[in-house]
């Protein structure tokens, strides 16, 4: 997910300096657009047109810039919630992306063993599914921890996910 963590680091850094450029997000064309790549990016997930790695990045992505976008003008101008959560989701995603992923291949073989074990217990909670439950709580920001919630298991999933496939190949 390195492109969504340099998303959320640029999103952050405009919403802290009240950059002029943050109301072209809240053009509700702008903000269509990216709610409508999200879903592209899950259907092709979901239809596995794409590797996890793209989809789930270019997902997340657009999936934020999405959700500020629509929420935005629903808050206070200067509400925490457009500068905290992007800045969790980047750190999240970083610590995820060098703990798990880039190290999956280094694993021991207890931890590959636990690894096959937790995926055959969470393969009902798909990438995919965590990804439209986070697309559906896009919609209900009165729930404003709904969508960050989401996130934080869309991005841990997807983590496992991504960890299992990098030790099955290598």
């Amino acid at each position: 997910m390195p492109v969504f963590i340099l998303i959320c680091l640029l999103l952050t850094t405009l919403v802290q300096n009240q950059s002029p450029y943050l109301p072209l997000l809240n053009n509700e064309p702008v903000w269509l657009s990216v709610g409508g790549l999200a879903v592209l990016f899950l259907l092709l997930g979901w239809l596995k047109k794409l590797p996890a790695m793209i989809w789930q990045d270019g997902f997340a992505c657009s999936g934020l810039l999405a959700w500020y976008a629509y929420w935005k003008p629903l808050f206070s101008q200067d509400s925490p919630l457009f500068y905290a959560f992007p800045i969790y989701f980047a750190l999240l995603g970083t610590w995820m992306l060098a703990a798990f992923i880039n190290k999956g291949s280094r694993f021991d073989d207890e931890s590959r063993a636990l690894m096959a074990i937790l995926q055959k217990q969470l393969a009902g909670f798909d990438s995919c599914l965590m990804a439209a439950i986070a697309l559906i709580c896009i919609a209900l920001p009165e729930h404003y921890l709904s969508y960050p919630l989401a996130m934080t298991f869309f991005i841990l999933r997807s983590t496992f996910q991504r960890c299992i496939e990098n030790i099955n190949r290598g």
